[in-house]
């Protein structure tokens, strides 16, 4: 995006939305607005430099706006994160776990990989250490794994797992290993790394279940 002269990025691009109608009214727009404005300024100046003034310039809102819905700049980030994974990465819903569970790592393996995913994967594995992005954190991945719960939800309620299975668990063992790859070991997020995942958990939960 273009800035002007005081590297504060321009807003064309954000208010030129004002001229559309606006389906969800004034509010849908300026969380809309304030959330692009935010991704936008991550990518190009990362949490530390990104001032609320800034946000509120790119998205064309008054700044009181953004105190008074959010209250601080790590709570609009931890929206802002949140919506961009659920839009890039949304929650399969296949009719088949094993195949929901593919759909979901391959996502979150591709999402991870754009320039945008590795500008949210800094924030929320960690990287920064501000002490209100821990807050961040824990909405973030509370809120992810709760959307991502659903889908073992019904696969329980297909019988393809029994309801003694731990979801919160059973989708921590699934991610894992991708963090592991991305923070840790540096080793490829390949093709096979999903049907790897998937059919290890498969297989164990198979061998837990009842006769």
């Amino acid at each position: 995006m273009k800035k002007t002269g005081d590297e504060t990025p321009t807003r064309a691009g954000y208010l030129s939305l004002q001229a559309k109608a606006r389906p969800g009214g004034r509010s849908a727009y300026v969380r809309k607005a304030v959330l692009a404005a935010t991704l936008d300024l991550l990518s190009q100046r990362g949490y530390e430099a990104m001032t609320t003034k800034e946000i509120a310039l790119v998205a064309g809102v008054n700044e009181v706006t953004l105190f008074r819905r959010w209250g601080t700049k790590a709570a609009i980030v931890a929206e802002a994160l949140l919506d961009y994974s659920a839009t890039e990465t949304p929650t399969p819903d296949t009719g088949s776990l094993q195949t929901d569970m593919l759909e979901l790592l391959r996502g979150i393996i591709t999402r991870i990989q754009t320039p945008m995913g590795k500008v949210v994967d800094q924030i929320v594995v960690g990287h920064y250490s501000q002490p209100e992005l821990a807050e961040v954190r824990r909405v973030y991945w509370r809120d992810s794994f709760n959307s991502a719960e659903v889908l073992i939800q019904r696969a329980k309620d297909r019988g393809e797992l029994p309801e003694e299975i731990d979801a919160r668990f059973l989708m921590e063992a699934a991610i894992g290993p991708i963090l592991v790859r991305t923070i840790a070991t540096a080793q490829p997020l390949d093709d096979q790394l999903p049907e790897q995942i998937v059919a290890l958990l498969l297989f164990g939960v198979k061998s837990t279940k009842r006769p």
